[in-house]
């Protein structure tokens, strides 16, 4: 429905716009990336535009679909035509159509057709066009086309000479600039447009040696660094030499390093005023020291046996701690190493996954100085209370003594509970055995004096027997003599 409308649009503009030939021109241009890989998108863009106002046209965008499937566009009608008018008038009119790559090889998109009319005049115009070849390709194939130029064509120092004469296969140059300066600008040109360049620009010089990079990396990816050396002058440098390394003074303010909790001063080094840095609270004075790259760091300044140590602080989400060696010794923990930043120092752990480390030093706020407790998730620092964990430490070592003589004493009562058991099973036993043997020698009792009695049963019964007998021999006597009577 919508593609019918600005085709009606399109007509009825042609209509009633008179055909007036010449009356001025314009151009139809198709832009975009020339190479594209396969499967990938592409975005080429329609522009028509003329140096008199455009007021109406129509124009049809031609491709190939066996290469190319139009994915976008924000034309009128959404698809390849382009028809409009304007009640105002324009001189440009731009179109974008996205595409997807569908195969490899070469492919031409361009304007097929096309009708612009002047919005003055209503006079057609001559327009002139122009196509797009895209070439789709593989990865392989699109890489194999960058360019491996990563040359420099160019390279300064605004306001000074370098020392080398410049050429693109020389990749070390040196410049020597006045002991007041305190800034270069490094100015390079790539030898390909295709490649880029990185470390131009305006950079903080100090006295002596200050070391750049400049790195040119070609479309392909591949890179190559010339190496540009700014020597501040320094007419007399203070040379310190500290584990074989050589350093020199830092003479000017600015070019010291910021720290925490220190005040700006001075000390007299080779009779000169080194700017330096002091704290009442650590007793430390602070000074910088440039090695032969430039760097500079702070050094603890030691005067009175003219010798530097290298100033390490942590800095915590609550304290400033500047680490130091002890002899002290944490009962209980073990010694090992912990990294914080770029700093590797001495800590102790209860064990190796332990989220706590404490490690000795001064916080430089205070001036306190002792062990620390460094919580490695928040990164911040608390005061290491060893009185505390040691009086927590002795209160266990009583209460295992205290468990330890306790558990004794339930051993010997457990002891001597099963002792009295025993021996009361024993007595039990005994008092068995001699029921038993009671009972024993009660039945035996029993059995003497039933045998008695028995004996006596028979003593009575003979007695009865005999008297029975003595009666009856007395009965037969007594008729006898009455027979004989």
């Amino acid at each position: 429905m919508k593609k019918i409308k600005y085709f009606i649009i399109t007509i009825i503009s042609l209509l009633i716009i008179p055909l007036a030939v010449n009356a001025a021109s314009g151009t139809i241009k198709v832009t975009g990336s020339s190479q594209v890989v396969v499967g990938n998108k592409i975005t080429l863009t329609v522009t028509l535009s003329s140096s008199t106002k455009i007021g109406s046209w129509q124009m049809n965008l031609n491709y190939d679909k066996n290469y190319l499937q139009l994915t976008s566009t924000n034309s009128e009608a959404g698809g390849t035509m382009m028809a409009n008018t304007t009640a105002t008038g324009l001189t440009k009119k731009t179109y974008t159509f996205t595409f997807k790559a569908l195969k490899t090889g070469s492919t031409k998109v361009s304007i097929d057709s096309y009708l612009v009319y002047a919005f003055d005049d209503l006079s057609q115009m001559s327009i002139s066009t122009s196509s797009k070849t895209v070439k789709i390709m593989t990865q392989e194939e699109l890489e194999a086309t960058y360019s491996k130029d990563n040359n420099l064509k160019s390279l300064s120092v605004e306001g000074f000479e370098l020392n080398e004469e410049f050429s693109k296969d020389l990749t070390a140059y040196t410049v020597t600039v006045p002991e007041d300066t305190k800034q270069i600008t490094i100015n390079a040109k790539e030898n390909d447009s295709s490649a880029s360049v990185t470390g131009t620009g305006t950079f903080d010089v100090t006295q002596g040696t200050n070391t750049f990079e400049i790195v040119v990396r070609a479309e392909n990816g591949s890179e190559k660094t010339y190496t540009l050396t700014v020597e501040v002058k320094d007419n007399n440098p203070i040379n310190v030499s500290i584990d074989d390394e050589n350093y020199t003074v830092v003479k000017i303010k600015e070019y010291l390093p910021q720290v925490n909790a220190y005040q700006e001063t001075t000390v007299k080094i080779n009779d000169f005023d080194i700017p330096a840095y002091t704290s009442d609270l650590t007793k430390m004075t602070l000074v910088g020291l440039k090695d032969i790259d430039g760097n500079i760091a702070l050094y603890i300044y030691d005067e009175k046996n003219n010798t530097y140590t290298k100033y390490n602080e942590i800095v915590g989400n609550n304290l400033v701690v500047y680490p130091k060696e002890t002899d002290k010794v944490l009962k209980d923990y073990e010694l090992g190493k912990i990294k914080i930043g770029d700093l590797e120092i001495p800590a102790y752990y209860l064990n190796n996954d332990s989220r706590f480390a404490i490690i000795y030093g001064i916080n430089v706020e205070t001036g306190e100085e002792g062990f620390f407790k460094y919580d490695k998730k928040t990164q911040s620092f608390l005061k290491y209370d060893d009185e505390m964990i040691n009086k927590l430490l002795e209160q266990n070592e009583l209460y295992s003594y205290i468990i330890i003589g306790f558990s004794g004493i339930l051993l010997i009562m457990f002891i001597l509970l099963i002792k009295k058991n025993k021996k009361r099973k024993k007595k039990e036993n005994l008092k068995n055995d001699n029921n038993k043997k009671e009972e024993i020698k009660k039945y035996e009792n029993k059995n003497e004096d039933k045998n008695e009695i028995i004996e006596i049963d028979n003593n009575i019964d003979n007695n009865k027997d005999e008297e029975t007998y003595d009666i009856l021999e007395k009965k037969s006597k007594k008729k006898k003599h009455k027979k004989q009577s």
